[in-house]
């Protein structure tokens, strides 16, 4: 069996990534709650489940830089972090633990870029 070494970037990554994908899952779980399906929350919590996938992605491609996963990553990050951000400031946005986990996803993410 191959054992590969991980670098901290990687493992930053991973966690960048994990803490976007329990972001995207609460947003989620946030656009579902009460009466209806609010559906710019729901396309809120699939960007930051999309940005999350980007940097599990980026980070876990072929070795050596092939297939160029930085790009990958960093755009991720970047869509986490943007998402967060609005989420955050705007008016009627989510708010909350959930906004500060795709801050902190997206930020995690361009450390780990």
């Amino acid at each position: 069996m191959f054992r590969t070494r991980w670098s901290e970037k990687r493992i930053l990554g991973l966690i960048a990534a994990l803490v976007g994908l329990v972001a995207g899952i609460l947003i989620l779980i946030a656009a579902t709650a009460g009466q209806g399906v609010s559906l710019l929350t729901a396309v809120v919590g699939l960007g930051v489940l999309y940005g999350s996938y980007l940097i599990y992605r980026g980070k876990t491609g072929l070795p050596f830089g092939w297939g160029f996963g930085w790009g990958k990553a960093r755009l991720g990050a970047w869509i986490n972090l943007i998402i967060g951000v609005a989420t955050l400031i705007l008016h009627g946005g989510v708010g909350g633990t959930e906004s500060i986990l795709a801050i902190v996803s997206g930020v995690l993410g361009l450390l780990a870029a």
